[in-house]
């Protein structure tokens, strides 16, 4: 018995789901100047799936895609294998990448957010749940980890416990948001209120660990000749230098032994980052840069 290649097994997919959901379906459907593996007549917009397991340059990916721009059409691609060029996800270009494994199911793969099977990706995307955003934006409750490192003071010697947050945080589409990639300061994230309450509860509720923790306030540094938030001694209250806290906490991250906490916090702030894709939040979540 003659095997189905896998471009036949997305196909049958793509019509088989876009029938079960309603929508009347052609193959290989010819238009002007092109000709869709899968091509369906949504009343809103009509869609052209293209399953492109055969390796096609950007260019040419593009000049395809102009030609059911020209004719109303949505043309939706299924790629195998990573575009050459192709840097980041485009508005224009709906792209997305089918991958199986061990004859599990077929699987799209949305970057490093998320993977859902092909039939749900599909119901989705003619349901406009899934739809293009310039920014990612933090969801309001986030899972962080915090590390703890030491530090000494410079002037009084005693040792102080600073802090970091090891995890970045997330979108409601799982899109990674590194709050020191934005215009916030490279450690300006330690310095929320919310993750200051974190780290104060488990310093109080295991004081087995003896974590004195540095002091974050405005200070005055005789250095930049600027106020500024800092970290500072506990007990003296002597400012700790940026420069002095980044390099100590960079030697930390190598650290397997690092004294960690993990807690839900609710952010006061969404924070925002340039992250250009292809936004599918979760259930009853909004999409990312939604007012």
């Amino acid at each position: 018995m003659e095997s189905i290649s896998k471009h036949d097994r997305i196909q049958m997919q793509i019509v088989s789901t876009c029938r079960e959901l309603g929508f009347e379906v052609k193959q290989e459907h010819r238009g002007k100047g092109w000709r869709a593996d899968v091509f369906v007549r949504n009343n809103d917009r009509p869609i052209a799936f293209e399953i492109q397991l055969s390796p096609q340059t950007l260019r040419k990916t593009i000049e395809r895609q102009t030609k059911y721009d020209n004719d109303g059409i949505l043309g939706c691609w299924f790629f195998e294998t990573p575009v050459f060029k192709l840097n980041q996800e485009r508005p224009d270009l709906p792209l997305f990448y089918v991958e199986e494994n061990n004859g599990s199911p077929l699987m799209v793969n949305l970057g490093e957010r998320k993977k859902v099977d092909l039939s749900t990706f599909l119901a989705n995307l003619i349901c406009d749940n899934i739809q293009f955003r310039t920014v990612a934006k933090t969801k309001m409750v986030q899972s962080v980890k915090v590390a703890f490192y030491e530090m000494a003071c410079w002037k009084c010697g005693e040792l102080n416990h600073l802090f970091y947050v090891a995890t970045p945080f997330y979108s409601s589409c799982n899109a990674k948001i590194k709050p020191e990639e934005s215009l916030w300061g490279s450690d300006s994230v330690v310095y929320m209120p919310e993750i200051i309450s974190l780290v104060k509860s488990f310093a109080k509720a295991n004081s087995d660990l003896g974590l004195n923790l540095a002091s974050i306030k405005d200070r005055y540094s005789n250095t930049v000749e600027l106020t500024y938030t800092s970290f500072g001694c506990y007990k003296c209250d002597s400012i700790f230098g940026d420069f002095y806290v980044m390099d100590a906490k960079i030697d930390a991250m190598y650290d397997p032994e690092l004294i960690t906490c993990q807690g839900e916090v609710e952010l006061q702030d969404i924070v925002t980052l340039d992250v250009p894709h292809w936004c599918f939040p979760k259930n009853g979540e909004q999409f990312c840069n939604n007012n």
